[in-house]
């Protein structure tokens, strides 16, 4: 398996399992709090646990592609 591959490989598991930490810790925060705080079609909002939605403030710059790092 070449270099490349093995960094596609390992870029896509960092993903997935990011991807699954996150939506893990978001129903524990739900649970805990009754909310979560998200970003939705361009919007800051918060999301209750009966599917109210409140908004907070509106993103200047919204974009459904932005890349999240986290150090």
């Amino acid at each position: 398996m070449s270099h490349s591959n093995l960094k596609y490989i390992s870029t896509r598991l960092v993903i997935s399992k990011s991807k699954s930490a996150f939506q893990e810790a978001a129903k524990k925060a739900m649970k805990a709090n009754g909310y979560v705080i998200i970003a939705l079609e361009g919007w800051i909002v918060k999301k209750f646990a009966d599917g109210r939605i409140e908004k907070i403030e509106e993103l200047e710059n919204p974009s459904q592609n932005n890349l999240l790092i986290l150090d």
